[in-house]
C-alpha cells in the first residue's frame, strides 16, 4: 500500500514539474504602453540584448549622440551578456523633476544551477529621459552602457628613474671587525 502511495505522489510531483517549466517557457513578457518612457526603457533592453546597437544608439538623446559615435557606443559593450539575458526587469516607479522623467526598475539577476538550485541577485537601476522630436530618448547613458567608447587599458606603469652617469661617490671606508678576547687561557710559556 505504501509502495502505491509513493508511486502516485512521484507521478503527482513530475506532472506538477512538467506543467510548471511549460508554463514558464511560454508565459510571455508584458509590453508598457506605447509613447511612455518605460516603454522606451524596455525597447532600448530588447535591442541591447539582441545587440542592435544601431536600435539602442538610436535610444540617447542628441547631446549625448554629440559626445559619442556609434562606433564608440557599440565598442565599449563591456558587461557579459547574461547580464541581460539571465535578467528580470520590472518596473518600480515612474516620476518628473524638471523636464526629466526618471523610471526606476529592479533588475533581478539569475545565477546556474548548482546543487542547491539556482541563485539570484537584484538591484535597482535608474534610467533618465526627456522628449525630443515626440520620443522618449535618454540623458545619461543607460545601463548597461554606463558610459560611452571603449574601456581603456591601464596605463603602463611608471619606469623607474635611471640616474644620469657622473661622479661617483667616495665609497665610504669599512672599518675592521675588532678582536674579541678568548675566554681561554693562554699558554705560558715553559720555566727553563
Amino acid at each position: 500500500m505504501t509502495k502505491v502511495w509513493l508511486i502516485g505522489g512521484g507521478a503527482f510531483l513530475g506532472i506538477l514539474l512538467i506543467a510548471s517549466v511549460v508554463l514558464a517557457l511560454t508565459q510571455k513578457e508584458d509590453l508598457l504602453p506605447l509613447g511612455t518612457p518605460a516603454a522606451a526603457v524596455q525597447d532600448f533592453l530588447k535591442a541591447t540584448e539582441s545587440d542592435d546597437y544601431q536600435v539602442s544608439y538610436d535610444f540617447l538623446s542628441e547631446e549625448l549622440k554629440a559626445a559619442c559615435t556609434l562606433e564608440d557606443f557599440a565598442g565599449q559593450r563591456r558587461f557579459d551578456r547574461r547580464g541581460t539575458e539571465d535578467s528580470r526587469v520590472t518596473l518600480e516607479k515612474t516620476s518628473t523633476v524638471n523636464g526629466v522623467t526618471f523610471v526606476d526598475v529592479r533588475v533581478t539577476q539569475f545565477y546556474g544551477t548548482g546543487p542547491f538550485g539556482s541563485s539570484e541577485s537584484y538591484h535597482q537601476q535608474r534610467y533618465s529621459l526627456r522628449q525630443e522630436d515626440g520620443l522618449w530618448k535618454f540623458s545619461a547613458y543607460p545601463w548597461p552602457y554606463d558610459h560611452c567608447g571603449p574601456l581603456r587599458p591601464a596605463p603602463p606603469p611608471v619606469s623607474p628613474v635611471v640616474e644620469e652617469p657622473g661622479p661617483r661617490p667616495t665609497p665610504v671606508p669599512t672599518p675592521a671587525p675588532l678582536r674579541v678576547p678568548s675566554a681561554e687561557p693562554t699558554a705560558r710559556p715553559a720555566a727553563p
